[in-house]
């Protein structure tokens, strides 16, 4: 192992690329891999007009070996300060991704209804698509995206949540899908402590109840599974907790659970990754980004973390924490497939969306 791990990130702009090397680590750090950015991918412009103003909350994964972007929201003509109304987006975009610019298809309209802030499920026969919200209401439907004969396509035969719910968290551990938190009204917007699940293999059993964390009701969590080893387990990371009476408490607090047993382990340590990113690799969780403070809107407003950071599962502890060098955008979700991960989009700012789609790649570092 290396006392030292260089994470290197390939900005692509244009038809040139530039190499950056950051190698000034605030951890001790001893990872065996590292991670190249390709930042030259960003989603299209509608029917010709200006640059795509990106969308945050939307759908995300793969359909076979294409990613789609699906549904999300934005402030098309002014920012929430300035009285801007937020646009909810029925919109499915889609790119092969095995070249370094990717070439988007469009379908307009494709969603059942404008959806933003669901939870997205990667499985093999396609992106399952759970809750969301518009403006109006939260959804309890769970719908699958897939594609036939060369035609992207939605199917229905799927158990609906048990509630309503917007701006949960869920991850697919040993063929059951598990959902935490989330919000179940727009008109009064208060954090829950569901938990559910359900088992791929008795569908027809629907969604089950399960025993909640001990700790506050949350929404925009983050979450992951590790099937590897002897306990696979499912993780609950920060989000916030808020009630309609205006009450917001931002959370730093892990909870892992272990369906084995059907019980929570409330984590050591301080994880300030509110409304990020996170995926797995190898025995560590990789954290992208995240909001540590409420600030009010604004142009002047510094923008959220910038900070990728590595847990080891194994000693439960930070490894590695790196400052990435753009805007890591949040309310969104990581695609991965492979050695490479995508995020898909976002908010890099509050209202401030980014078209930029940045595609990671894990590369083994020679011993």
């Amino acid at each position: 192992m290396r006392c030292q791990t260089i994470i290197s990130f390939l900005i692509a702009m244009s038809i040139t690329a530039v190499m950056y090397t950051m190698d000034n680590l605030p951890l001790p750090c001893q990872l065996e891999w590292e991670i190249q950015w390709n930042n030259s991918n960003s989603l299209p412009s509608l029917q010709d007009k200006e640059e795509n103003r990106g969308v945050a909350g939307v759908f995300s994964g793969f359909v076979g070996n294409e990613l789609i972007i699906a549904g999300g929201a934005n402030f098309p003509d002014k920012m929430p300060w300035e009285g801007g109304k937020k646009n909810w987006e029925r919109t499915l975009y889609h790119a092969h991704t095995d070249t370094m610019d990717f070439q988007w298809g469009i379908i307009t309209d494709f969603l059942p209804a404008a959806i933003a802030y669901g939870v997205s499920i990667q499985l093999a026969e396609g992106l399952l698509c759970i809750g969301g919200c518009d403006m109006k209401r939260c959804f309890d439907d769970v719908f699958l995206i897939y594609k036939e004969g060369g035609v992207f396509k939605i199917s229905y035969d799927w158990p609906s949540l048990p509630v309503p719910l917007a701006n949960a968290t869920g991850a697919l551990l040993n063929n059951k899908i598990y959902i935490a938190g989330g919000q179940e009204k727009m008109s009064e917007e208060n954090a829950t402590n569901h938990f559910f699940v359900l088992d791929l293999d008795h569908k027809d059993k629907g969604w089950v109840a399960l025993p909640s964390w001990d700790g506050n009701a949350r929404g925009y969590a983050v979450s992951v599974a590790i099937e590897n080893g002897e306990s696979p387990v499912f993780y609950l990371f920060s989000g916030r907790d808020y009630r309609s009476s205006g009450y917001v408490e931002i959370l730093t607090d892990g909870h892992m659970y272990d369906p084995f047993v059907n019980r929570w382990t409330r984590l050591q340590g301080f994880f300030p990754v509110m409304a990020g990113t996170a995926f797995v690799h190898l025995e560590n969780i990789v954290f992208l980004g995240g909001v540590t403070k409420l600030f009010p809107g604004s142009y002047e407003h510094p923008g959220f973390e910038n900070i990728l950071r590595v847990y080891d599962r194994i000693s439960h502890t930070f490894v590695h924490e790196e400052i990435l060098p753009f805007s890591v955008p949040v309310t969104t979700n990581i695609a991965v497939r492979e050695n490479n991960f995508y995020i898909t989009s976002g908010e890099i700012k509050p209202g401030i969306r980014t078209p930029s789609v940045y595609e990671g790649q894990i590369i083994p570092l020679e011993k």
